[in-house]
């Protein structure tokens, strides 16, 4: 659909899962390298889990679930990119930092736990993307929840255009991802930066107004120090996320890629 093969390919999983081996081999025969969003918690079940208090991970209550991913990643031997319990800034999730009595040293604390069993496993294949939510009203310190360069090897951040309504108003790329930026960059001085989630929801314009937003998108992280690269949210969920919701955006999305190329 946009006439260039993905880097990155992502995909969700929560502890209890199987570790999707049979759609890493597919990522990885593509070219792609996968990214695995790892979430401690039971899906659908709401934000309410004290179950998965992070104290409970670092306790070791979960180490059973994560030497089964961990041995199986490393057995699996290729590279994979492993997104542990993303956008803890937000209160969304039962990780969340204020959610289920949850700290930020609780979150820095778990992060450091769920790397050593990984470590133990011999899970050098894997690396660990650190994903904090980009930055609005009511969501908490990132810098508080960051565990250290040494516990990290990508930084991230995630974000969306809403649109207008519903609580939430029509924002560019550059207002939804400054600031978060700029925070990861004083963070950490030297690890790449990748936009593990963003999307945009059709404007009034049907076609039109998602056309320049993804355009605004790719012109705009071209010029952002240390941003590596883009994972493109292509879901019909909470709103049509997807890239081709209309000809208009699919077509503007193949038009950016292909001029990064060529600059």
């Amino acid at each position: 659909m946009t006439g260039s093969q993905p880097s990155y390919v992502m995909r969700f999983g929560s502890l209890d899962d199987r570790t999707p081996i049979p759609e890493l081999n597919v990522i990885s025969a593509s070219g792609a390298r996968p990214i695995v969003t790892l979430e401690p918690w039971q899906p659908g079940a709401g934000v309410d889990q004290p179950a998965y208090a992070l104290a409970r991970i670092t306790a070791g209550d979960f180490d059973a679930q994560l030497d089964t991913w961990a041995h199986n990643l490393a057995e699996w031997g290729k590279p994979v990119v492993l997104r542990f319990a993303h956008e803890m800034n937000s209160d969304h999730y039962p990780w969340s930092v204020g959610v289920n009595g949850n700290t930020a040293q609780d979150y820095r604390a778990a992060w450091k736990h769920v790397r050593q069993r990984f470590s133990l496993a011999n899970a050098a294949n894997v690396s660990f993307m650190w994903c904090p939510d980009a930055p609005g009203e009511g969501s908490k310190d990132l810098a508080d929840a960051y565990p250290g360069a040494d516990s990290v090897d990508l930084l991230c951040l995630d974000g969306y255009n809403w649109g207008d309504g519903a609580g939430h108003t029509w924002r560019n790329p550059r207002e939804i991802f400054d600031g978060g930026l700029s925070q990861l960059r004083k963070l950490d001085g030297a690890h790449p930066i990748v936009i593990a989630e963003t999307a945009t929801v059709e404007g009034p314009q049907s076609g039109v107004d998602k056309s320049r937003w993804i355009a605004d998108l790719f012109d705009y992280l071209s010029r952002e120090e240390r941003v590596d690269a883009v994972v493109w949210f292509q879901m019909d969920k909470e709103r049509d996320w997807r890239l081709n919701s209309s000809g208009q955006s699919q077509t503007a999305f193949k038009r950016a890629l292909a001029d990064r190329r060529r600059s």
